[in-house]
């Protein structure tokens, strides 16, 4: 008979708790949320705010920040500044990238609400915004979309404001329009992140560290400029990291990126992602169907009918296609 298989999330909490019991007959260990890293070490923040630079002990697998450890100070260290994590406890969940050779790549854990931050300029690219939505809500947590430097709407670039939110708040989404420049909509923002853990994504250049700077003005974050050239931005932030918020709660800035992919999706995940197209799962003529020309197909009548978005399916269609290949 074949053992079972343990998941990653349970091979975690073993080592997490045969890490606590062995620790409990000799050293105190103590709990904190990790905030950032440094190539091979941490920075923890214990249950009194204070940040504690960490190494990693062995075979603890990837620890990203927002990830919940234990820790136990260097003995050598009597004024407690450095520290060894030695368990990381169990995730909520997790927000994961495509990496180099579709390898899945941590972003950060524990997190309830995803703000996708897009912009006027560089110009919003809908399907990025579709994969963020579905690496959201298969996770889960809570997406929200920001259309950033509102400042440069004119009447050159209003639609894409407009097709956003036709879009999207048709389908149940939140979309909020805000300008670090100006303070538009900052006090929105600020309101929907206080009491949760939230992260900022999006492309390089959108403005993320910007807004976190205006949600806490007194944290020095370098902001990144623009690229003439190519419209795309600099990368500023290298590494996700996490503030703590005055509000209560937490917000993770997060590397731009200039393309993302949501990882270990197949068919069904991917439908699930769509919840404006979940509705129509289970009712196509054809079990197989690809949802892209057969008769009979709920998704394309949906769509002849005006009941769902042409850009949402093609979206949809090409996530299948992406994650076939």
């Amino acid at each position: 008979m074949n053992k079972r298989r343990l998941t990653e999330q349970q091979h975690r909490q073993i080592t997490a708790n045969k890490e606590l019991k062995a620790s409990q007959s000799d050293t105190d260990t103590y709990s904190g949320t990790v905030i950032t890293h440094h190539g091979k070490t941490l920075i923890v923040r214990n249950e009194e705010g204070e940040d504690i630079s960490c190494e990693i002990r062995q075979n603890l697998g990837t620890i990203v920040c927002g990830d919940h450890v234990l820790f136990q100070y260097n003995e050598s260290d009597k004024a407690q500044t450095s520290a060894i994590v030695i368990a990381s406890l169990e995730r909520t969940n997790l927000l994961q990238k495509s990496g180099f050779g579709g390898k899945a790549k941590a972003v950060a854990a524990n997190i309830d609400q995803v703000f996708i931050v897009c912009s006027l300029v560089p110009k919003p690219n809908s399907y990025l915004i579709d994969r963020y939505l579905v690496a959201a809500e298969t996770m889960p947590a809570r997406p929200v979309l920001v259309i950033n430097k509102i400042d440069l709407l004119d009447e050159t670039n209003e639609h894409v404001v407009e097709d956003i939110n036709t879009v999207y708040e048709r389908i149940g989404y939140r979309v909020l329009e805000t300008s670090a420049k100006n303070n538009t909509g900052i006090d929105e923002l600020q309101s929907m992140l206080a009491g949760s853990t939230s992260i900022l994504v999006g492309l390089s250049g959108v403005g993320k560290s910007s807004l976190v700077k205006e949600i806490l003005p007194d944290i020095d974050i370098r902001i990144g400029e623009i690229s003439t050239a190519s419209k795309e931005g600099k990368h500023t932030t290298t590494v996700s990291t996490l503030y703590a918020l005055p509000t209560g709660g937490n917000l993770i800035d997060s590397p731009g990126v200039r393309d993302f992919s949501p990882v270990d999706l197949d068919k069904q995940k991917i439908l699930h992602g769509f919840i404006d197209l979940k509705p129509y799962r289970g009712k196509c003529k054809f079990a197989n169907c690809t949802h892209d020309h057969e008769p009979g197909c709920a998704i394309i009548d949906a769509l002849e009918q005006g009941e769902v978005s042409r850009q949402r399916v093609e979206s949809f269609r090409k996530m299948l296609a992406d994650s076939a290949e």
